[in-house]
């Protein structure tokens, strides 16, 4: 091989293989092409002509033979390897102009510089100079849709030249074009021939295939003849340009940037059909709206329901008695059972380890007149600790004390709705009647918003509608009903929820032992009680999730039917990004980051949904708002798996794209 010599072909052989015939497209061509030449292939529809310049520009794989670019042998070279020579070393102008459409012209001739590894501003900066010499420096910012023929083509130059390769292949470039147009178009090509550039031409133009260095002629894929042309170009034998020595062949190309990925990604892939872009990420964003919102209530629910617990007096034990009537209390008696009594009361006080206060009531059934009828009190009489133990606060007056207990004073304390209900009647000392007796007010407890309702587990009642009076009174000074227990029930708080377990286990032994074996009482922990009925809630949140995970299906489903119409719909863009140096895992990547960028954007809508929902929706069912942050990082997580999973056929296929039917694809 001479040192000026930049191509050199030695029996290149394609065929391809159609049912049970074999097509021989190209079959044993042999030629050598000098540096600074500018070479016409002729030959009639079917002859090899753009096969060969397929396989010269590295688009294609030869079935057989040699090709070796500037002393290289590239026949073989793998994907990666064979993009950086179409990246560096090549450039092409087709017939069709191949120009993106939705880029504008800086950004069409840039293209080749995406792959090279080169920022945008840098890109920007060398596309608007090789632009301005090639006369488009006023429309620079337009697209393709806005220039005339001869402008696409002088973009499609640009292009090709924008790497400054040594050889640029032109494929029928004036065959687009009016003949004053394409006489512009040749002039150029010939001045860039001038310059050094070395020019392979494809045309079926007679007079043009005169006008070159040399004259190629193909048929039936084979070289006929090899006749000089009428063009004569004093720099037929220029040296090699420096840069292009450093172009060595077989390095890896410089991977497209992730700035870049995801700017394609934008641009083209939700910008270019935002409609469409919409309604394919809508499953996404039911399913993470879906899930994160349902998280919420779930989360709002259960803090609800811990904060009223906790409002109520956490870390109890609620000791209740059986209230048992009839032949089964009388039975119960017999056994040597008094029921739940003050003894009880002191026992556990000083047996059980953990006890950090303590309280008692008994519920008194007396007929309430006046402004108390139909009010829903409830009148008990309490011992103990009972303000502690339930997390109550006198608001006015004082709570009953142990001078009250002694004298068994008919003093009573009530509650905040009470006192409402009894106006100016309901003011400290004044006197409300139970059953006929009368009793002073000597405190009104502090109101509490608590939601029952939420808390039938727990056993708890409203507060605001009770009266109190001390248990001593309400022992000796009312008619008790026959064999009836002292106590309706015990509160026993822990110093900590976790000797719960051992002290539960150790009231039971301690009260069966004092009933004689009998054990007419029943021990509930609120708390664990409020967990059973959370760990139920589960199933809710379990088939949440099940339906976010369908829902995430389907919009995963729609990702890829989308993605595939969008290969589909740019095959074209495929095989010129592929012409100008795109590897077959930067095409992946490009529409893989596509379909990630869609679920990603859902999941962040989705986001967006749900805390727009929950904002508005707990304020009205009064739930806390509560947002769990691995919920959201969980439901965004999936999206992007989501995007990944059904994003990766369309990608494939994509990729796999062979670059010369891409750029036949109409």
């Amino acid at each position: 091989m001479r040192t000026d010599d930049v191509i050199v072909v030695d029996d290149l052989r394609r065929h391809y293989q159609m049912g049970d015939t074999t097509v021989r497209a190209l079959d044993g061509a042999s030629l050598t092409i000098g540096r600074g030449e500018f070479v016409m292939i002729v030959g009639s529809s079917g002859s090899g002509k753009s096969t060969l310049m397929h396989l010269l520009g590295g688009l294609d794989h030869p079935t057989s033979g040699s090709y070796q670019l500037a002393g290289e042998e590239v026949a073989r070279l793998d994907d990666e390897a064979l993009s950086r020579v179409r990246n560096r070393r090549i450039g092409f102008v087709f017939q069709r102009f191949n120009l993106l459409p939705d880029l504008t012209v800086w950004e069409n001739i840039a293209v080749p510089l995406v792959y090279a590894g080169a920022d945008r501003k840098k890109r920007r900066e060398i596309a608007s100079e090789i632009g301005q010499k090639l006369g488009l420096g006023d429309r620079l910012t337009h697209k393709p849709s806005e220039l005339s023929g001869g402008q696409c083509q002088r973009v499609a130059i640009a292009r090709a030249l924008v790497n400054d390769p040594e050889i640029i292949f032109a494929d029928e470039p004036t065959g687009n074009l009016d003949s004053t147009t394409g006489r512009e178009i040749m002039a150029l090509l010939y001045a860039l021939n001038d310059q050094g550039y070395t020019i392979i031409m494809v045309t079926h133009d007679r007079e043009l295939a005169e006008q070159g260095t040399r004259k190629i002629t193909l048929r039936d894929g084979v070289i006929v003849s090899d006749d000089p042309g009428q063009h004569k170009n004093d720099k037929a034998s220029v040296q090699p340009k420096a840069h292009a020595v450093e172009k060595g062949v077989g390095h890896r190309p410089s991977a497209i940037g992730f700035k870049d990925l995801v700017r394609i990604g934008v641009r083209e892939g939700l910008l270019a059909h935002k409609m469409r872009s919409a309604l394919t990420m809508l499953g996404i964003i039911i399913a993470v709206a879906g899930v994160i919102s349902m998280s919420s209530f779930s989360l709002g629910s259960k803090k609800k329901q811990e904060n009223q617990i906790k409002a109520l007096g956490s870390n109890l034990i609620r000791v209740m008695d059986s209230l048992h009537e009839g032949q089964k209390l009388a039975t119960t008696r017999q056994s040597g059972s008094a029921g739940l009594s003050i003894d009880d009361f002191d026992r556990i006080r000083r047996d059980v380890d953990g006890v950090d206060a303590m309280s008692a009531t008994r519920l008194l059934r007396v007929n309430l007149g006046g402004e108390l009828k139909d009010t829903g009190a409830t009148v008990n009489g309490v011992y103990g600790d009972y303000l502690r133990v339930n997390n109550l606060k006198v608001a006015r007056g004082r709570f009953i004390d142990a001078l009250d207990e002694e004298a068994c004073a008919r003093v009573a304390v009530v509650g905040s709705a009470i006192a409402r209900r009894l106006g100016s009647a309901g003011d400290l000392d004044d006197l409300i009647s139970l059953s006929g007796q009368p009793y002073r007010i000597v405190g009104i407890l502090a109101g509490r918003d608590v939601d029952i309702k939420g808390l039938e587990a727990s056993g708890a009642r409203d507060t605001n509608y009770d009266i109190l009076i001390p248990m001593r009174t309400l022992l000796t000074r009312t008619r008790a009903l026959d064999l009836r227990s002292e106590l309706d029930e015990l509160q026993i708080q822990l110093a900590d929820s976790e000797l719960l377990p051992a002290a539960g286990a150790s009231i039971r032994r301690l009260l069966q032992a004092a009933h004689g074996g009998v054990e007419d009482f029943r021990l509930e922990v609120p708390l664990e009680l409020l967990k059973q009925k959370q760990q139920a809630q589960r199933l809710l949140d379990v088939l949440t999730l099940c339906i976010a995970g369908i829902a995430l299906v389907v919009g995963g489903i729609g990702i890829m039917n989308i993605m595939l119409a969008s290969v589909t719909e740019r095959t074209k863009e495929i095989g010129v990004r592929r012409a100008v140096g795109a590897t077959e895992s930067g095409i992946m990547y490009q529409f893989l980051s596509e379909s990630v960028i869609l679920s990603v954007t859902g999941g962040l809508c989705g986001v967006i949904l749900a805390v727009l929902i929950v904002l508005v929706l707990c304020p009205f069912i009064h739930l806390p708002i509560v947002f769990s942050p691995g919920m959201v990082l969980l439901a965004n997580s999936a999206a992007v798996a989501t995007g990944l999973v059904f994003g990766l056929y369309p990608a494939r296929q994509a990729a796999r794209m062979d670059p010369v039917e891409a750029l036949r694809y109409e």
